[in-house]
């Protein structure tokens, strides 16, 4: 992991050299919306913006809408298994925010699209689930509060002027506070994609975007 961060860090730099050095005249007609399908992985839905504020740089907006339920079982139901999964919930809703800085390596970014941006995160979730607590089966609430922050590195192809698909990579770090009314308080921390996860991880992704 840090000699990925390390490798991001030097492009990054590399790319920033590369901006002062060339001659930026290329403007974007419009903005940029994206969907980026694999949230919903995770009962979210995420849509981003993305306006051009240099002539090789963007401001990107990417916010998330979180909403599921899951019908778990409890130690009531006479056909009930005791489940190892540690994030298994009844019912999630969450919002969240990513605001991330993009530059463009190459003068003419319709025709070469790579890119490396950096940003920072935040996300809320409030959590319905089942906990065995002293002995019981209680319906726990727990409520998340997660700041992050990332560094990418993509390639975005741009098709007329009207369509754009991006596909990235990159690293993170995430900190997160859950309040529970469980005893457990690392719950739903087992993945990069737990709602309550604390620790470094890998970005991958794509995002399909509309130019409007």
């Amino acid at each position: 992991m840090k000699k990925i961060i390390l490798i991001l860090i030097l492009l990054v730099f590399t790319f920033a050299n590369q901006s002062f050095a060339q001659k930026d005249t290329l403007k974007l007609k419009g903005s940029i919306y994206s969907f980026v399908p694999q949230y919903l992985i995770n009962h979210g839905i995420r849509l981003d913006y993305e306006r051009q504020i240099t002539p090789r740089s963007f401001i990107q907006f990417c916010p998330q809408f979180y909403l599921g339920e899951k019908k778990s079982r409890n130690s009531s139901d006479p056909y009930y298994e005791e489940s190892s999964n540690e994030d298994d919930f009844n019912n999630i809703t969450g919002i969240g925010i990513n605001i991330y800085h993009k530059i463009f390596a190459n003068q003419n970014f319709l025709k070469n699209g790579i890119y490396f941006s950096y940003g920072i995160s935040y996300s809320y979730f409030d959590i319905d689930y089942y906990e065995d607590y002293l002995g019981e089966t209680i319906n726990a609430s727990a409520y998340i509060n997660k700041y992050g922050a990332d560094l990418l590195i993509g390639y975005q192809f741009f098709f007329k002027n009207k369509l754009s698909l991006d596909i990235y990579t990159g690293v993170g770090t995430r900190f997160s506070n859950m309040s529970t009314n469980g005893e457990n308080k690392e719950r739903f921390s087992s993945t990069y994609f737990g709602y309550n996860y604390n620790g470094n991880l890998l970005h991958g992704g794509v995002r399909i975007g509309l130019i409007l």
